[in-house]
């Protein structure tokens, strides 16, 4: 599990429990505590590497899109 000082950069990060990552986009389960700390550097808690997860970008592209069609 990361620590509370750990800095979220991605606005659809919910949680995670120590072999895995609960986001707005579902439950990615990791196979260590090793692999989820290598995604939530990677990818929840970089500044730019959250726009580089495929989950964060397909909910970006929904919101988007949503958008689109309200106006």
């Amino acid at each position: 599990m990361m620590r509370e000082s750990t800095c979220w950069c991605c606005p659809y990060y919910q949680y995670d429990n120590g072999r895995g990552v609960r986001c707005e986009g579902g439950r990615l389960k990791l196979p260590s505590g090793e692999a989820e700390r290598e995604y939530i550097r990677t990818y929840c808690a970089d500044h730019l590497g959250w726009r580089r997860c495929t989950i964060s970008r397909a909910i970006t592209r929904f919101y988007e899109a949503e958008e689109e069609r309200g106006r």
